[in-house]
């Protein structure tokens, strides 16, 4: 989401050529040059006052000097004046003003009431009280992600007393506020003016969004807690002194907390949320300055002109999409190949085309079946150029070089020893993810569950959202409805794509017949206009015409995607989506144009559905084919012996067999099963009409 935020914003400003500042491209007139203009209009130089004899005063100001406000003679006061308490400070924060001072009056001069007001508190956030921790807690979240906000105000709907224990990524400013708290990642961009813009700009996403979860934790009761949990406690030697203790079904948890003191806090569950962090594999001399990963990158501390990116897949891309945006020379380096990788993670075959279509547009090298052997040299002065030796297969290593190296070689669950999990009972798998039920997501330890990235599945916040929702209502005895297996990936590049369900290849493998209904995005008003360089494609079972998946490359997708979501959720079929009213000059339009190009490859497509629906008739389709008496109505009927119908008897046929036909539907029938033009129906046609209503019959079709 941020990455995506960040390659609007590069997409969107340019360079004014007047004062060098950088401005929407939407804007014609510079307003850091509107402003210099208003300010000299305002102040305009004045000439010294001169004294009667030609001198100038010593009261007046010199042509040059700035002019300052009048000052108060040495024996007077300065006037003080009370500011208006209705009046909010712009210079306070807005998290501050929200907690001081009384709201605005509404409209009709009642005090407005919102419904967002926060009750009284002390302290800064991110800090409880001793006499509140001393209290008892139905829950206890250890991690302040998407996940873990989600898991604590689950409970608190649940009438559940939560408290969340985080321990920072980035410094809290001096009100409290995390930047990262309740976001999926941390930010921070410096220093070149445009890498600064886009920090500030990054910067005030992130504080809003911690700024509003934190609004909701307090509007529900819920504690948030700055500092480190612990589920045991340890000696100054490091060495385990006491397990997590229990008492009852109680748990205690040891907490240090952000800026010294300590406390232990008896709860009776716990949610566990520590994350992922970006994977660092062994042998790069990662440093923060020249050498990031996925999460250093953050803390780039210049623009650089140059970048080399190890990865291939949706983050790799990202970032190389990002700095090309920013101007950097871009090269990916790709141990594999990039389609390859893309189909791994379930994105289409001609979505994956398209985005590497799209890199190689904005002059992204992708070198594949390349890897980095060695890092040649690495000077910490960022003015010399960072050297590599890369060895491609069936070719001499050779040596490129490129201001900083980005590895995005994925994630890795974050469980600290410092948990102290495995000495409490709680077992990891293989690769170091917390092990839980994957239905109720309880550890191996009672009353200990864990969600988000920090056990196995997607990774993304919301599957980790959804994980911490199941896992509270299983913990508190509500049950959940049930387990996600399927979810809607987004990813968000420009343009962004989106996808839910199969691909027609893993349809196949799976054994439906799969076809898929494809359309670009100029096939409706709204993308000719706005966005033609777009595509949307159905997968769907040509059987059943259910629809199986929906994939979108485009603008909206990661809105769109979420009605193709449903689309395959309910096992709806093309007829459906092309019988469905869509509002004029919407995306959603291209939902029905590719269920109508998928129609059109089906031998028996929409056209066929009322001939077919009005043809079943008491007797299964597939008794009289099995039966042979469809064939004996057949040569009853055909008296000239010719091995054809015409309308009239192809009406009396159906009528013996018990369908009750209008003899509209019989002329449509032959319309559409003549092939020959000769206002008849031979019996393979006929027989193979059948075939098809016996499966249609069979698979709960015909109702």
């Amino acid at each position: 989401f941020f990455s995506s935020n960040i390659q609007r914003i590069m997409s969107s400003i340019a360079k004014c050529t007047t004062c060098g500042n950088y401005k929407l491209k939407t804007v014609t007139n510079c307003p850091f040059c509107e402003a210099k203009a208003r300010e000299s209009q305002r102040s305009p130089q004045r000439s010294p006052q001169r004294s009667p004899r030609g001198a100038a005063s010593k009261d007046a100001p010199a042509a040059d000097a700035p002019l300052r406000p009048p000052q108060p003679k040495p024996h007077e006061s300065p006037k003080r004046t009370r500011p208006d308490p209705a009046t909010p400070d712009p210079a306070k924060p807005l998290l501050q003003r929200r907690l001081s001072g009384p709201p605005p009056p509404a409209a009709n001069g009642a005090r407005r009431k919102s419904t967002m007001q926060l009750a009284p508190r002390i302290g800064k956030v991110g800090t409880v009280s001793d006499d509140e921790l001393k209290r008892k807690y139905d829950l206890v979240v250890i991690g302040g992600g998407p996940a873990g906000v989600a898991g604590a105000l689950k409970a608190a709907y649940m009438g559940r007393r939560a408290l969340i224990i985080d321990c920072p990524k980035l410094a809290p400013d001096r009100r409290g506020i995390d930047p990262s708290f309740g976001g999926p990642t941390a930010q921070g961009l410096d220093n070149d003016v445009v890498w600064k813009q886009v920090r500030n700009m990054c910067g005030r996403l992130a504080c809003n969004n911690s700024e509003s979860q934190v609004d909701l934790l307090w509007k529900f009761k819920v504690g948030y807690l700055q500092g480190t949990a612990q589920l045991q406690k340890r000696n100054k030697d490091g060495d385990a002194r006491r397990r997590a203790s229990t008492i009852g079904n109680d748990i205690e948890v040891y907490v240090d907390k952000l800026g010294g003191g300590k406390a232990v806090i008896t709860t009776e569950k716990i949610l566990l949320c520590t994350g992922s962090k970006a994977l660092q594999l062994p042998g790069i001399p990662f440093d923060g300055k020249r050498i990031f990963d996925a999460d250093s990158i953050f803390h780039l501390g210049h623009l650089p002109s140059s970048v080399v990116i190890v990865g291939s897949g949706i983050v790799a891309i990202e970032f190389a999409r990002i700095m090309r945006k920013v101007g950097a020379q871009v090269t990916m380096v790709v141990r594999g190949g990039v389609m390859s990788a893309l189909e791994r993670i379930g994105l289409d075959v001609t979505i994956a085309e398209r985005l590497i279509i799209g890199l190689e547009a904005e002059n992204v090298v992708v070198l594949e079946d390349t890897a980095v052997t060695e890092f040649t040299e690495v000077p910490e002065d960022i003015t010399q150029p960072v050297k590599l030796t890369i060895e491609k297969k069936g070719e001499a290593p050779r040596v490129i070089e490129t201001d900083i190296y980005l590895a995005a070689t994925g994630r890795s669950p974050f469980v600290p020893d410092s948990l102290g999990l495995q000495d409490c009972g709680i077992a990891k798998t293989k690769r170091g993810h917390i092990q839980v039920d994957k239905h109720i997501l309880q550890t191996t330890a009672n009353g200990v569950f864990a969600a988000g990235d920090c056990i196995e599945g997607p990774a993304l916040a919301s599957t980790g959202v959804e994980q911490a929702q199941r896992a509270m209502a299983n913990a508190f005895g509500t049950g959940a409805a049930h387990v996600c297996e399927d979810f809607p990936v987004g990813v968000w590049t420009i343009p962004e794509m989106a996808y839910f369900g199969m691909t027609k290849a893993k349809a196949i493998e799976k054994g439906f017949d799969a076809d898929e209904g494809c359309v670009g995005y100029d096939s409706c008003l709204r993308g000719r206009v706005f966005a033609p360089d777009g595509m949307l494609k159905l997968v769907f079972d040509k059987n059943t015409q259910v629809i199986l998946g929906v994939h979108i490359i485009g603008s909206d997708a990661c809105e769109m995607v979420h009605y193709g979501m449903d689309l395959v959720e309910r096992k709806a079929t093309i007829f459906d989506v092309i019988g469905t009213l869509f509002t004029a000059v919407t995306f959603h339009e291209l939902f029905k144009e590719a269920a109508l190009d998928g129609n059109s490859k089906l031998e028996f497509g929409i056209q066929w559905q009322e001939v077919l629906k009005a043809l079943s008739s008491p007797t299964p389709a597939r008794n009289l084919l099995e039966t042979g008496e469809l064939r004996e109505r057949f040569e009853a009927i055909d008296t000239s012996g010719d091995g054809s119908l015409d309308e009239e008897e192809l009406m009396v046929v159906l009528k013996d067999m018990g369908a009750d036909v209008h003899p509209s539907i019989v002329t449509n029938l032959i319309a559409l099963a003549d092939d020959d033009g000769n206002g008849t129906i031979e019996w393979p046609e006929f027989e193979k009409i059948f075939k098809v209503l016996a499966s249609m019959e069979e698979l709960g079709l015909m109702g």
